[in-house]
């Protein structure tokens, strides 16, 4: 705890705004207002704002209910890279944390990931442990994708039961959940970095409108030199979706998109540097 104590000490004196939650609001109203109620219930240390992208233009966000640190953008559906680089642009902190709107803050995880941020200058993101609602582990680090992982998960065999092991392999299913750790990348749903480690116009490419943002942004963190790390210690709840899960679906079509132009911009599947 000296170390947490240590960082936001160093953080006010530069009168800053520590630490700024970018999220990005999609008919997801209810869901933001309860992730911003976690914030309120467990606030860092460190000052902090929350500036939202509402991408749902019929969709009003009195940000003036919210709190005196909450700002909120008007857009058209820009799409959540976009969306989450509007409000990098807008934001002041010099850590920031993405989060999707369905993400629950829980007491001291803030501060824990500013305090190892500072400690750990040769880390780019900071991936925190999430866990379902009922209390159950989630999932959420990945190795980068391979061939037969992008096969297999496109195909109908998902479907009729069992993983091979290097689909197993994919999902990290060989890390312990308790021990930090090294990793290729991991779900966007709840992330932190520095500002100074993020690209002038935000952290992600927006020319992925949806998924994929999150792979691009750790692999090019491992090639800036900078790892990307698991921190258990850092602990968040997330509602989360399988929605891309369908491929019929709108969500199904968008991961499909963004996974060619990830494969383009990258001229295959990219391995850890």
């Amino acid at each position: 705890m000296r170390l947490v104590g240590t960082a936001c000490a160093i953080a006010k004196s530069r009168g800053t705004r520590v630490i700024s939650i970018l999220t990005v609001n999609y008919h997801t109203g209810t869901q933001l207002a309860e992730l911003i109620r976690s914030l309120h219930d467990h606030p860092p240390s460190c000052p902090w704002e929350i500036v939202v992208t509402n991408n749902s233009p019929v969709e009003r966000i009195d940000a003036g209910r919210l709190g005196d640190n909450v700002t909120v953008l008007e857009a058209t559906n820009v799409g959540f890279a976009a969306g989450i680089n509007m409000a990098f642009r807008r934001s002041r902190g010099d850590v920031l944390m993405i989060a999707n709107p369905d993400v629950r803050v829980t007491a001291g995880a803030l501060d824990r990931a500013v305090a190892s941020l500072s400690a750990m200058p040769d880390v780019g993101v900071i991936l925190p442990r999430l866990r379902y609602p009922e209390g159950a582990v989630q999932p959420s680090v990945r190795r980068f994708y391979s061939w037969p992982v992008v096969l297999f998960a496109r195909s109908p065999l998902r479907w009729l039961g069992g993983r091979p092991a290097f689909f197993r392999r994919y999902l990290y299913e060989d890390l312990d959940a308790t021990r930090s750790a090294d990793v290729d990348w991991g779900l966007g749903g709840a992330m932190f970095l520095r500002r100074k480690d993020a690209d002038e116009d935000g952290p992600f490419d927006a020319r992925f409108f949806l998924y994929f943002e999150d792979v691009d942004l750790c692999l090019r963190m491992w090639r800036k030199g900078l790892r990307v790390h698991y921190l258990p210690a850092v602990e968040m709840v997330h509602a989360h979706r399988r929605s891309s899960r369908n491929p019929l679906s709108a969500a199904g079509w968008h991961h499909f998109r963004s996974m060619v132009r990830f494969i383009v911009k990258h001229r295959g599947l990219p391995r850890r540097p």
